[in-house]
């Protein structure tokens, strides 16, 4: 790069771009460059003054302090431009310590106090929306608050963030903080953070919210088509999503910020179903999704043996094989000292690129890291096949190499995130789950694939994962190493339209559909059955709270899970009333009673995964798989899941993608969703058979919070949340039952490894 031809063309773009807004992504590009350009070379005052200049003109103060690194440096010559610079800087703090680049502080004055304020933001991963709410809660000073985020695991970042980082101490001091669906008593300034699903699971606890704000991440989630999956299949995310919308905006005062990275946006001549929900709602929309705060560059490793990135780095390769290329690649950025995440298209793969860069050869040397060898010894003592073998997390863990997808307990993902964005680990192999809002510190991504799974990535997908290369506020530019060249085509393809099915008139619509739809966006057919549902719901075949609940599921699926229900037999019912009892005393579990609900829900069940664990079975117990899947789980948590898939599968990384796949992703959401509509539909029916009222019908709940939590108290809930291990959780349970027993609690303690010490410390900071 010339220095001088590019400051002029910075310059250039600058002001141009004060005559054309279209121009400023070019013009932040161009100083993004320039400022990568002048990193870490000695800067004259000269050099100062314009790098001062160029980062206000930009927008971005950002881009000179804290980034630059000139500490407590003030310009030693004060023009009018550079007093100019100083009342810029000032009109972009909002906070102590907290300092908004001009491109946020636009969107934070579209909130205006005595108006309702609806704003639909598509923006690049770079551009700091999740850090902008909170300086809108701040502004408006709003008392009730909903974050609706995709993950558990942002939700848990979220938790971590407010309770331990001193600039959101003023959100600890004025709010309530809610993360579970229990049923609370609200008064005074409340925050709610949860997924879609456990905000619809609290709404069914708590009928009456009144909310002034709303946040809603990854709204993209609302369509099927763009949800990642490493299958095709219909997920149930996006009904979730619907719903959880169309519950959030119900009331027409409360003020709204919907966002996504990357979303294609209406024009004219594309007046899409999505864009008749924002209409609807009544959302403006605002477009940043070409400001990328930090400058991609693209690099095409195809099969040349000299790659030229720039005047300081050049790649050789001695190999054209792909895996040969990835390990040569890594160790070069290595050897720079920078570091990397490399997305594979599955969990497989992911474990596959693994063992090729550990390898046989020590390309990698194992790392002394203190952290490390404290989370490593205890993965070995949950994880192991009686032979030795270990799972390849933990191998690739003592490389300084990171695994990172959807079968990896949350609670050590959130640790590998952690040691990475510390520096500790150098390389995070991953798949999609990367691009689900996780924040890191990547200076490089290496894409290795252009699908996701066995589906093809959409422009929006590449997109959002050549955008996590780079990190404002560290990074001015990130690189972007392509292998498969079906990316770059994924990349160059015309943007796909967001759909919502409430507002699309020419699509088809189950029920749980249809009841939520305005009848403008029906079929006469369609609007023939919701009045026919309608029509159900006030027969009284059922009581409403029936039909109010569990709004995912179908009305005939409740009508039918209810009418067996009310065939049950005495023997039925002791069956229940014996694994109620079981649980609650003992915390044990009792087949029999497990065995009639599965039976019981089997007929409605969607999932082809969680039907077959019902449909089959040991011969030998009379009980189907998903009876002992789920009996495991309760005596021994994760760990006892992931060794029984071990032993099954004689392999630990198989064994522990398995069990992992039925704890995070069936048990945690579609057993709870079947149970808890079965002990709903329980409750109720016994309610009426015995007139009396349902609170005072024993049911399962118990059990449904072990499955969905791992805890059996609200601290242990708590703690789930804020992410712990099985025997983490554990002790918190211990320790709400027995508060005045230290000697219990203690003795429980002295059992756990360093790993889970180290982390009861970490979570005490929160509680």
């Amino acid at each position: 790069m010339d220095k001088s031809k590019a400051a002029a063309d910075a310059v250039k773009l600058i002001n141009q771009a004060k005559e054309d807004s279209n121009l400023q992504p070019l013009m932040i590009k161009a100083v993004c460059s320039f400022f990568d350009f002048m990193k870490g070379k000695e800067l004259s005052q000269a050099d100062r003054l314009f790098l001062h200049y160029l980062a206000n003109q930009a927008g971005l103060p950002q881009y000179y302090y804290p980034m630059l690194n000139i500490g407590e440096y003030v310009d030693e010559e004060v023009t009018l431009q550079t007093f100019s610079n100083y009342i810029n800087e000032s009109s972009l703090i909002v906070g102590e310590g907290v300092m908004l680049h001009r491109y946020q502080k636009e969107l934070l004055e579209r909130f205006k106090r005595g108006k309702r304020n609806r704003i639909f933001l598509s923006a690049s991963t770079s551009f700091g929306k999740t850090f902008l709410i909170y300086e809108i809660v701040r502004k408006m000073n709003y008392t009730n608050i909903a974050f609706v985020f995709p993950t558990l695991s942002l939700l848990s970042e979220n938790l971590f963030k407010i309770h331990l980082l001193p600039e959101y101490k003023w959100v600890k001091d004025n709010y309530v903080i809610h993360t579970l669906s229990d049923k609370e008593e609200i008064s005074g300034r409340n925050l709610f953070i949860f997924t879609p699903e456990r905000f619809l699971s609290f709404l069914d606890k708590n009928k009456e919210i009144y909310l002034d704000f709303v946040f809603v991440d990854e709204i993209y989630k609302l369509d099927n088509g763009f949800i990642i999956d490493e299958v095709s299949q219909e997920n149930e995310r996006d009904v979730a999503y619907r719903i959880a919308l169309h519950e959030l905006l119900k009331n027409p005062n409360v003020d709204s910020l919907l966002a996504g990275p990357y979303i294609a946006l209406p024009t004219e001549d594309n007046q899409f179903s999505f864009k008749t929900f924002l209409d609807y709602y009544d959302f403006v929309v605002v477009n940043y999704n070409h400001y990328e705060i930090v400058n991609k560059v693209e690099v095409f490793v195809k099969t040349a043996s000299n790659i030229k990135i720039d005047n300081t780095f050049h790649l050789t390769f001695t190999n054209k094989t792909k895996s040969d290329r990835v390990v040569q690649l890594v160790t070069q950025l290595l050897n720079r000292g920078e570091n990397a995440i490399v997305y594979c298209s599955t969990k497989a793969s992911t474990e596959k690129y693994a063992k090729f860069l550990i390898g046989e050869n020590d390309y990698i040397k194992d790392i002394d890291s203190e952290e490390v060898f404290r989370l490593t010894n205890h993965i070995d003592s949950l994880f192991a096949n009686g032979k030795g073998t270990q799972w390849i997390v933990s191998k690739a863990l003592k490389k300084g190499i990171g695994i990172h997808h959807g079968s990896v307990p949350k609670y050590i993902q959130q640790e590998i995130i952690s040691l990475f964005n510390q520096n500790i680990l150098k390389i995070l192999i991953c798949t999609t789950t990367i691009t689900e809002g996780v924040n890191t510190t990547a200076k490089n991504v290496i894409v290795l694939s252009g699908k996701k799974g066995t589906k093809d990535l959409k422009k929006f997908d590449a997109q959002n994962i050549e955008g996590r290369a780079g990190r404002f506020m560290q990074h001015y530019q990130g690189r972007v190493f392509i292998l498969d060249k079906k990316f770059a085509d994924r990349m160059n393809e015309e943007d796909e339209l967001l759909q919502h099915k409430f507002f699309d008139k020419n699509i088809d619509k189950n029920d749980v559909d249809i009841v939520l739809s305005d009848s403008n966006y029906l079929t006469t057919e369609q609007e023939n059955r919701r009045k026919q549902l309608e029509s159900i719901k006030e027969s009284g075949i059922m009581p409403k709270a029936c039909f109010e609940e569990f709004k995912t599921i179908s009305y005939d699926d409740k009508i039918y899970l209810y009418n067996t229900i009310t065939r049950f037999s005495t023997t039925d019912h002791e069956k229940i009333t014996e694994l109620i009892r079981r649980y609650i005393g003992q915390r044990k579990s009792y087949f029999p009673g497990l065995e009639l609900i599965c039976q019981t829900i089997r007929p409605i069940i969607k999932n082809d995964k969680l039907r077959y664990y019902v449909e089959n079975g040991n011969n030998q117990s009379g009980n189907c798989y998903l009876v002992g899947m789920i009996s495991a789980f309760i005596s021994k948590g994760f760990s006892g899941s992931a060794n029984y898939y071990i032993r099954k599968e004689q392999d630990v990384d198989k064994g522990v993608r398995r069990a992992a796949d039925f704890v995070f992703n069936m048990l945690r959401y579609q057993v709870v969703k079947y149970f808890g509509l079965f002990n709903l539909l329980y409750k109720q029916f016994e309610a009426t058979r015995k007139d009396v009222n349902v609170d005072e019908v024993n049911g399962i709940e118990a059990l449904l919070l072990r499955l969905e939590y791992s805890a059996d108290t609200r601290l242990g809930r708590r703690v789930s949340d804020i992410g712990a291990s099985f025997n983490v959780v554990k002790y918190y349970d211990i320790k709400e039952n027995n508060p005045n027993n230290n000697e219990i609690v203690g003795e429980y303690y002295n059992q756990l490894d360093d790993y889970e010490k180290y982390n009861i410390t970490k979570i005490n900071q929160i509680l």
